[in-house]
């Protein structure tokens, strides 16, 4: 069964100022790959919900309808 992700406004606005970032200082392919790497990550989710962990500043809130993944996007990055 696949579930829906969703970015939430700031998550989005966020990984724009992300991708114009590495843009600016690395140019768009990078910026380009980047961003691409974040949204498979993220979309993973739909296919494994229960990856991830739950935001501790949410837990103590006794929130659970949101989870935080970490990925490292440069790691596959190499430069011709």
């Amino acid at each position: 069964m696949s579930y829906a992700v969703f970015l939430t406004d700031d998550a989005a606005h966020d990984l724009n100022e992300i991708y114009d970032y590495i843009a600016m200082h690395d140019g768009s392919g990078k910026a380009d790959h980047v961003a691409g790497q974040i949204e498979k990550a993220f979309l993973s989710l739909g296919d494994s919900p229960e990856r991830g962990a739950y935001p501790k500043e949410l837990l103590a809130l006794g929130i659970r309808e949101y989870r935080e993944i970490f990925s490292n996007p440069t790691a596959s990055f190499t430069e011709s």
